[in-house]
């Protein structure tokens, strides 16, 4: 093998994994979230949608934690697809209390419409898990692109950069390929567009 094609192959590698845990799900729709919580009822009153935001994620993420401590995953980001289901169930579970609280707090209707939309992206994709692997990371990217810009307006933008980085550290880190990053992508964005257009 070429050594400077390997060496290539490698620093690719490193890119792809690094793009994969700093544009991570709960990244994005945090800050998809956040920004739009701001938007909507300025900084003091996101506070307490924001604090019950991360706490739903501290749960879910938690959770995973525990169950890559007892050895019982084999990575964060659940490459294995028979590893999918019960975390799944956990986020879910998680995306109906949050939307629960935010309807107890009365919340603004874009903010509970953002965090539905992207509950049934979320089932979609976890539904497929029993029969192929779509990519959560994309279907949250795909999502938050279509979202942030019907809701954000040019801030949105952000958004739409993100999603092609995520698609593509998927597939450079092996962990999907080209179609399970575009079903998913797919799935967040048609969510986003039929709850928020």
């Amino acid at each position: 093998m070429n050594p400077d094609k390997n060496r290539k192959r490698a620093t690719s590698l490193r890119a792809a994994r690094l793009f994969t845990n700093v544009l991570n799900p709960f990244f994005v729709f945090t800050v998809l979230y956040a920004l739009v919580a701001i938007s909507e009822g300025g900084v003091h009153q996101s506070i307490p949608y924001v604090a019950i935001e991360l706490a739903a994620a501290a749960c879910v993420a938690g959770y995973v934690f525990l169950l890559r401590r007892r050895r019982r995953v084999g990575d964060f980001w659940l490459s294995g697809r028979r590893q999918r289901l019960v975390p799944a169930l956990v986020l879910l579970g998680t995306f109906v209390a949050l939307l629960a609280a935010l309807a107890l707090l009365g919340a603004p209707g874009t903010l509970f419409l953002v965090a539905l939309s992207m509950g049934l992206a979320s089932a979609a994709v976890a539904a497929t898990t029993f029969i192929w692997k779509a990519s959560a990371h994309s279907a949250v990217a795909g999502h938050a692109a279509v979202a942030g810009l019907l809701v954000l307006g040019p801030l949105g933008l952000l958004f739409a950069l993100v999603l092609p980085a995520v698609l593509w550290s998927r597939i450079a880190a092996g962990d999907h390929t080209p179609a399970q990053t575009l079903a998913g992508a797919g799935a967040g964005a048609i969510f986003a567009a039929a709850l928020l257009g």
